[in-house]
């Protein structure tokens, strides 16, 4: 049977190799589907559990919910660093299997101090990526962001059950949004045990394993690593995923910013939902082919002037009586587009910048730089809310942030290493 990589040492099969691209794809279904189907939700939330406040206090109160929620993104460092030390595949089966458990309990909460504590939960799980690990050292250098974006482009199915379950949910008459959990629920728990049983450890990591002994003392084994990525190219990729997570706020608070349009109605801001999924199917596809064939700086540079052109378009649009739907639903597709674009780019990089024993720790940092960005970006928007009476907070808090993001475009320009085809062996 032919083997999917030559150079590797211990060697996968073309069927194995497919089946564990399957095994991938229903992973970050579910693991797209919780990121964010409690993004559509907010609203909904704020009605529920903070409707005795005025609307300016409620969106800065669950402006600050979800912000504490984002600390458990912090934790995702210490999942990334685990899976350089006990491996990749026990990693993804917590993972997976807290992707449910987590779903589970927010169906279960009854006030906002426990929404907060069990999104908590959420993120601490599905910010790993240890998914992108996996296919990446799995797959021929040439075709890595190509394979990546496969699985993206597949895995969108997660977003696109999320219009979907929210036309059902919630509507003009009815408001469930604890049946948005019940996907992630069925899905998640069967899921971990089949990769417990069935897939195995990365066949890069199992090199690893054979070739040296894993280092016993932890903080002996994350000072080595942490040698290891330290490159002004990381360095980059650091600013520019803080500034992301400062920019996500959009994507947390963008559904709150849109319902409370006076120019729309609920089955227009599902309507916005749905092609802001279809925007991501685009954009995962472009991304993983333009960025095997041209690389991944001009990639870099096209998202990163988008992001605050669509920003624009989408405030402009929100205060406009007659053409309202329109101009919201292209400012939030191309905005929702360039940002997952430069964001699945960014990651791409950053595992292609580290050697394969410190990947998880170089991925585990970029993790929690855009953790701390996502958590400050909440809080200052939760601040400018409150101060700005006259003009919606949010709007101004998405232009600021956005802008911003051009500051990384000379830094990127002059600092930043193309990586399209390097082999992930000779990373030193």
């Amino acid at each position: 049977m032919s083997e999917i990589k030559e150079k590797s040492k211990i060697s996968r099969s073309k069927s194995y190799f497919y089946y564990m691209m399957f095994i991938l794809i229903l992973v970050t279904v579910v693991d797209t589907y919780v990121t964010n189907f409690p993004n559509v939700i907010r609203s909904v939330i704020i009605h529920e559990f903070l409707f005795e406040y005025p609307e300016n206090m409620a969106t800065s109160i669950i402006s600050f919910s979800v912000a504490i929620a984002t600390l458990g993104m912090y934790f995702s460092f210490l999942n990334q660093y685990l899976a350089d030390r006990v491996g990749r595949k026990i990693l993804l089966v917590v993972v997976v299997f807290g992707f449910g458990l987590s779903s589970l309990l927010l169906a279960f909460s009854t006030n906002i101090i426990e929404y907060t504590i069990y999104l908590f939960m959420l993120y601490v799980f599905f910010s790993s990526d240890i998914w992108l690990i996996y296919i990446n050292e799995e797959c021929p250098a040439d075709k890595r962001a190509f394979y990546t974006n496969i699985i993206l482009v597949f895995s969108i199915a997660g977003a696109l059950v999320i219009p979907l379950f929210r036309s059902m949910f919630i509507t003009e008459t009815l408001s469930n949004w604890r049946g948005m959990t019940y996907f992630a629920i069925i899905l998640a728990f069967p899921l971990s045990l089949v990769i417990l049983f069935s897939i195995k450890e990365t066949s890069m990591y199992e090199e690893i394993k054979e070739g040296k002994i894993i280092q016993e003392n932890m903080f002996k084994l994350l000072k080595e690593n942490l040698k290891k990525v330290r490159n002004k190219s990381f360095y980059v990729i650091l600013i520019l995923s803080f500034i992301l997570g400062l920019n996500h706020v959009f994507t947390t608070l963008g559904e709150i910013f849109i319902s409370n349009s006076p120019n729309l109605n609920v089955n227009d801001v599902n309507i916005i939902v749905l092609v802001m999924s279809f925007s991501s199917v685009v954009g995962y596809f472009i991304t993983g082919v333009l960025g095997d064939k041209y690389g991944r700086k001009p990639l870099i540079y096209v998202y990163t002037i988008m992001i605050p052109i669509s920003i624009l378009i989408l405030v402009f649009g929100i205060n406009s009586h007659e053409n309202a739907l329109f101009f919201v639903a292209l400012g939030a597709a191309l905005t929702n587009f360039a940002y997952w674009g430069l964001t699945i780019t960014s990651r791409i990089v950053t595992l292609e910048l580290i050697p394969t024993e410190a990947r998880g720790t170089g991925v585990g940092i970029k993790s929690l730089i855009t953790a701390f960005g996502m958590t400050m970006g909440l809080i200052l928007s939760g601040i400018i809310t409150q101060l700005v009476v006259e003009y919606s907070g949010l709007a101004v808090s998405f232009v600021i942030f956005s802008l911003v993001l051009l500051v990384t475009l000379p830094l990127s320009y002059f600092h930043l290493k193309e990586t399209k085809n390097v082999d992930l062996r000779e990373i030193k």
